[in-house]
C-alpha cells in the first residue's frame, strides 16, 4: 500500500538545518574547502572513503522500489493534465514522478533564489514553488525525482560563452538540433548545477536525477573545442568526477542521486566516447538508468533483426548485461527508463508490458516510462488492488 506522507516540519528541519552543519564537519574533518577557482584543475573531488562518510549516516534504504512516469513541465502546468496523471497513480501501480526542474534547454522551471540563476536569465518559473509542489506530491505519497539536465545547456552557454563548448572560430558550439552546450570540464559548470540540485534537495525532493550527464553526440562533433579541458582526464573521468562531487554534497544533505545513461551502456565495455562507462557511473550514484528504448536500437543488436520489434528481448539483454557487471559492493541499483510511446513499430499495452516483464525477469523491480509529452498506456499498468495482492 501507499506509505502515508511523513511529518514535513522534521524533515525540512533536518534538510535545512543539520544536513548543511554535516556538510561542514565533514569538510573540516577531511580537512578541504569548498571553493576553488575555474582554474584550479585540482578542484577537490571526494574519494570513495569520503563520499561512504556523508552516504552511510543517512543510513539509507537502497531497497526502495520505483515505478514511475516521466511528466513534461506543460503537463504539470495544465491542470486537466496533471489530473490525468495523478490518477494514474491513485488507481495504478505507479508511485513515482519525474518532473523536469532543469530542463533540455537549461531552464530552470521552478521560482529559484539562485544568484547563479538569475544572472544566466535562465529561470523561468513554470512549476512555481517548488516547496509547495513537492508537499503536494508527498501528500499523494507520490515519490518525487526532479530530472535536471546538466551539460546540455543553451541558457549558461549563451550567459557564460567561456563556459560553453565551442567551435573553432571561438562561438558557442552547437548539436544537430542547434541546442548549444557547457564545457563537461569546467569547474563553474559542476558547481553551477549543485547549487541547483541543492536548491532543489533542500525544497523537499528526495532525489535529483540526472540526465544529459555525458560529451554531446549529435552535430559536428569533431569541431567541438574545450576550453577547459584537462588533458591528463579522460571523459569517463569528468563524467564521474562531478558525479563523486554531487553524490558527497548531496547525500549530506539527505538526498539521493541517480543518473540516466544510453541504453547500450551496460552491454559495452568502453564509454561510448562520451564519458559513461557502466560500472564507473554505478559506483558513484545511487541508482542508474539505462535509457531501454528499442526504438533508438540499430539492426541486429544483440542478435536481434529489429530490436524495435522485440521490446521483451531488448530489455531483457540490456537489464542482464547491466546487472551481471554491477556485482561489487556498494554499486547502484539499476532502474531503467522504459519505452513508452511509437516510432516505426506502434506500441500499446502488450509492447509496453513487455519491458516491464523483462526487467521483472531479470530481477530488477524498480522502472519507469517515458513519453516526451506525457501521454501513457493505462492498460500496460497493474491496477492499485493487483500491487496490494502482491504485497
Amino acid at each position: 500500500m501507499r506509505m502515508s506522507t511523513m511529518t514535513t516540519g522534521v524533515a525540512w528541519t533536518i534538510r535545512r538545518v543539520l544536513c548543511p552543519l554535516l556538510l561542514v564537519a565533514l569538510m573540516v574533518f577531511f580537512g578541504r574547502g569548498v571553493s576553488a577557482s575555474q582554474s584550479d584543475s585540482s578542484w577537490w573531488i571526494p574519494n570513495e572513503q569520503e563520499i561512504a562518510a556523508a552516504v552511510d549516516f543517512m543510513q539509507r534504504d537502497f531497497d526502495r522500489t520505483v515505478r514511475g512516469l516521466y511528466v513534461p513541465t506543460t503537463v504539470m502546468q495544465d491542470p486537466a493534465g496533471r489530473e490525468n496523471i495523478l490518477e494514474l497513480v491513485r488507481s495504478t501501480e505507479i508511485n513515482s514522478l519525474v518532473i523536469d526542474v532543469k530542463d533540455d534547454n537549461g531552464w530552470i522551471t521552478y521560482d529559484s533564489s539562485l544568484e547563479a540563476v538569475q544572472q544566466a536569465r535562465a529561470r523561468d518559473n513554470r512549476l512555481g514553488d517548488l516547496e509547495q509542489l513537492a508537499r503536494e506530491l508527498e501528500s499523494e505519497g507520490i515519490y518525487a525525482i526532479a530530472r535536471q539536465v546538466v551539460f546540455k545547456d543553451s541558457r549558461l552557454a549563451a550567459a557564460r560563452p567561456e563556459l560553453a563548448i565551442q567551435n573553432r572560430a571561438g562561438e558557442i558550439w552547437r548539436d544537430s538540433l542547434g541546442t548549444g552546450w557547457v564545457d563537461p570540464h569546467s569547474r563553474e559548470v559542476w558547481e553551477y548545477n549543485l547549487q541547483v540540485a541543492s536548491e532543489v534537495i533542500e525544497a523537499g525532493f528526495p532525489e535529483v536525477q540526472f540526465d544529459y550527464i555525458r560529451f554531446p553526440t549529435d552535430g559536428q562533433v569533431e569541431a567541438a573545442v574545450f576550453l577547459w579541458e584537462d588533458e591528463s582526464a579522460s571523459k569517463s573521468q569528468v563524467v564521474e568526477g562531478f558525479l563523486r562531487r554531487a553524490r558527497w554534497e548531496l547525500a549530506a544533505e539527505g538526498g539521493w542521486i541517480s543518473a540516466d545513461v544510453f541504453g547500450l551502456v551496460p552491454s559495452v565495455v568502453d564509454d561510448m566516447g562520451i564519458g559513461q562507462h557502466w560500472e564507473g557511473v554505478a559506483a558513484v550514484v545511487d541508482y542508474i538508468s539505462p535509457m531501454i528504448y528499442p526504438s533508438h536500437y540499430g539492426p541486429n543488436i544483440y542478435g536481434l533483426p529489429v530490436p524495435e520489434a522485440d521490446p521483451y528481448s531488448t530489455t531483457w539483454h540490456s537489464v542482464q548485461d547491466g546487472m551481471r557487471r554491477l556485482e561489487e559492493p556498494g554499486a547502484a541499483k539499476i532502474r531503467p527508463w522504459l519505452q513508452d510511446f511509437s516510432d516505426a513499430y506502434t506500441y500499446g499495452p502488450a509492447e509496453v508490458r513487455a519491458s516491464i516483464e523483462a526487467s521483472y525477469d531479470c530481477e530488477v523491480h524498480s522502472w519507469m516510462l517515458w513519453n516526451a509529452r506525457g501521454t501513457y498506456t493505462s492498460e500496460a499498468l497493474e491496477p492499485l488492488w493487483q500491487e496490494w495482492e502482491d504485497e
